[in-house]
């Protein structure tokens, strides 16, 4: 016990004594360590600014070439030759010989042979004592002629969606449709005309065909030649886009992929005018873009035309850059139509031009007359009185030389015309042709003179009949011709 009591008292013994020697000892501050003194009053000299090299300017590739909103311009007519283009009828197809039919292989034992031409019996109803299904519908699904299969409330709603909702006129299927390669593929609303049909021509192939209504509303059908449906050798598809229609979709056997044209949507509308016996209704069709376009009134004879086949020649004519006016003669639009005389139709002529030329798209400096196949004697009497920029004539096969008007009515011509003599039978113009020649060398007068023959084959020739020189005159290469001449008149 007094071990563990002097330890205790030698403990605490040594520990004041070291509190106590803390206390008296004194210790310097301790200081901050000396920062670095830096001179900031040297100036350096600054270093020279040396420029960056200018960028060189990389070429920027040329970009892809598309298809051109409007054909490329041609080189321009001579005035002083008579220009004959190609007098040689398109080559015929060499007959192939004749081979002899192969033996029909015979049919296998319970195999019915279907022929390729087979069609489908008439639609009967269904019959009352047939069994139904549980809703009420034939167990049987029946097929329409045009292959639209349809049962139940879903096909009946789709059917009505297609045919009332997605429905667009006549003026929307016809047109003039371009593809990439400025191919230009026309169709026209020939419904009211002989053929009873749309009619799809090809500038390319220099092909006419009647269109068959295959599948709904959108879907035709092309045949081995104009009267003929089968074998079918190919399909239009038109497409719509929002309210119109944009395109379709054209598989022939004569090429090796499917094609898109794409419509020509030129600007169509109504107008009037007063002409000598009071107001005249027209149509007035201009191009796709822009204003100040050269403008003609279009005469097409004192018959009464298909408004569609002289809606597909205006479209034609606004497609290549030309404003165009037409009218009906007089006495066209009555329920037993009595077409007024050679001298009525020029005075509604001179009318029409008045009013074209006073238009603010055209202008009186940009516009013509247009005389088509029989409407030339009245644009010729038009055009003396009237006083155009320039006079178009085309002669065609529907046009009688004896209807012509003489040399002195032509002589007295002072303005460019530009006479297009085209059909199957240009060797009955010679005679007129040397007038004009004769006028154009020893009187000067501005006359150019193109001969087309027509490039179409004998089989579309001898369809068309009559009308030719209305698809004639829907054919590219005429419309062409015509508007280069007129754009090298500025």
């Amino acid at each position: 016990m007094q071990r563990a009591l002097s330890w205790t008292l030698s403990i605490l013994f040594h520990a004041v004594a070291a509190v106590a020697l803390l206390h008296s000892v004194s210790l310097p501050p301790t200081l901050p360590e000396e920062l670095m003194e830096v001179e900031l009053t040297q100036v350096e000299e600054p270093q020279p600014v040396i420029p960056m090299p200018a960028p060189v300017p990389v070429p920027t590739p040329a970009p892809e070439p598309e298809c051109p909103a409007e054909p490329p311009a041609a080189a321009p007519l001579p005035m002083d030759k008579t220009v004959v283009l190609d007098d040689a009828p398109p080559p015929e197809p060499a007959p192939q010989a004749e081979a002899e039919p192969a033996p029909a292989p015979e049919p296998e034992p319970d195999v019915v042979e279907i022929s390729p031409t087979k069609t489908l019996p008439p639609e009967e109803p269904p019959k009352p004592e047939e069994e139904l299904a549980e809703d009420g519908l034939p167990k049987k699904i029946y097929v329409r002629k045009d292959g639209t299969v349809h049962r139940g409330a879903e096909a009946r709603f789709g059917r009505a969606m297609m045919g009332d909702y997605f429905s667009y006129s006549a003026q929307e299927f016809s047109g003039q449709f371009r593809t990439k390669d400025d191919r230009v593929i026309s169709i026209i609303d020939a419904r009211n005309t002989k053929y009873g049909r749309f009619l799809i021509y090809d500038s390319k192939n220099k092909t006419l065909r009647r269109l068959k209504q295959a599948f709904g509303k959108y879907v035709y059908t092309i045949g081995p030649s104009v009267y003929a449906d089968e074998p079918v050798t190919g399909s239009v598809t038109f497409l719509a886009k929002d309210d119109r229609i944009e395109r379709f979709i054209l598989v022939t056997d004569d090429d090796r992929i499917a094609h898109y044209p794409v419509k020509v949507h030129v600007r169509e509308e109504e107008v009037a005018f007063d002409g000598p016996a009071g107001r005249i209704p027209a149509q007035f069709s201009r191009p796709p873009y822009d204003e100040g376009h050269a403008g003609v009134v279009v005469v097409h004879g004192p018959d009464c035309a298909d408004p569609g086949m002289v809606q597909a020649f205006t479209r034609t004519l606004s497609m290549h850059g030309l404003a165009a006016l037409t009218f009906e003669p007089r006495g066209c639009g009555l329920e037993t139509p009595s077409p007024a005389g050679s001298g009525e139709l020029a005075e509604d002529t001179e009318a029409a031009f008045a009013f074209l030329a006073a238009h603010p798209s055209v202008g009186a400096d940009r516009a013509g007359i247009w005389g088509a196949g029989p409407g030339v004697p009245a644009a010729i009497r038009a055009a003396a009185q009237a006083g155009p920029r320039f006079l178009v004539c085309m002669l065609t096969d529907a046009l009688d030389p004896g209807d012509l008007p003489g040399r002195e009515t032509l002589a007295a011509l002072k303005l460019p015309v530009f006479w297009l003599v085209t059909g199957r039978e240009t060797a009955r113009w010679r005679p007129l042709l040397t007038t004009l020649e004769s006028l154009r060398d020893k009187d000067k007068r501005a006359f150019t003179i193109v001969v087309a023959p027509a490039r179409t084959s004998r089989e579309v020739l001898e369809a068309e009949g009559n009308r030719s020189s209305w698809v004639e005159q829907v054919a590219d290469d005429h419309a062409a011709l015509a508007a280069s001449w007129i754009d090298n008149l500025r």
